[in-house]
């Protein structure tokens, strides 16, 4: 029916952090390219089901603005509506610590892909993704750039791996259920703006033992 990316936005120490996710079918529905639905039903899932997970592996110093949420033809790519669903959180991340000296570390969060793939003359499909987690407080980092695990952190951190995996679903006031997938995008026009080109189910979502920063990546289309 549809392709979903949504984005929550958030803040820590006076710096933007967001993270993206996506999500296939739901009710997405394109009626002569104004009316569109879903938007709403897969914002309101990620924060009930997702966010609850995420917040307890963020530092009281992260704040969840709001989540925002696109829809697109899941056979052209094409953003279908230009203006986002947004639904306001203003909530704070509650992983204990609160040092952050320096450059600031993220956990790395991989996808594991199924082999199959949708594709929309795209060169190849997307064949991994990851997001990055964080802003890491010091105490959450060993002294070899490992995450820390000790204290029952390591169930927070497998609890939101499988919340990432799996699908979100609403009840009311429409059922709805989103599978989570991640893209692939490639440059297109004259100023090489990122599109998405194809996308691909996940399978499972596992975190990586050595903490990383995050690079900064092109704005996507």
């Amino acid at each position: 029916m549809a392709l979903y990316k949504v984005v929550l936005e958030g803040t820590c120490q006076g710096q933007a952090v967001d993270n993206i996710l996506y999500y296939r079918n739901g009710i997405g529905v394109d009626i002569s390219g104004f009316t569109v639905g879903g938007t709403k039903e897969v914002a309101d899932a990620v924060k009930a089901i997702v966010w609850p997970a995420l917040k307890q592996v963020v530092p009281s110093q992260y704040e969840l603005m709001q989540i925002s949420s696109y829809v697109y033809n899941d056979t052209t790519f094409e953003l279908l509506y230009q203006n986002p669903f947004t639904l306001g959180v203003q909530e704070n991340g509650v992983m204990g610590g609160d040092s952050i000296k320096g450059a600031a570390r993220c956990a790395i969060l991989k996808f594991i892909l199924e082999t199959h793939a949708v594709l929309v003359d795209g060169p190849r499909p997307p064949k991994k993704g990851y997001l990055a987690i964080g802003p890491l407080t010091d105490e959450n980092v060993l002294a070899d750039g490992a995450l820390n695990l000790a204290g029952g952190k390591n169930i927070l951190w497998d609890a939101l791996c499988a919340v990432m995996a799996n699908n979100v679903e609403t009840i009311l006031p429409i059922p709805a259920v989103f599978y989570p997938v991640r893209v692939h995008m490639d440059k297109v026009g004259v100023i090489g703006k990122l599109k998405i080109t194809s996308f691909t189910d996940v399978q499972a979502a596992v975190m990586r033992h050595f903490t990383s920063w995050r690079r900064s990546r092109q704005p996507e289309n």
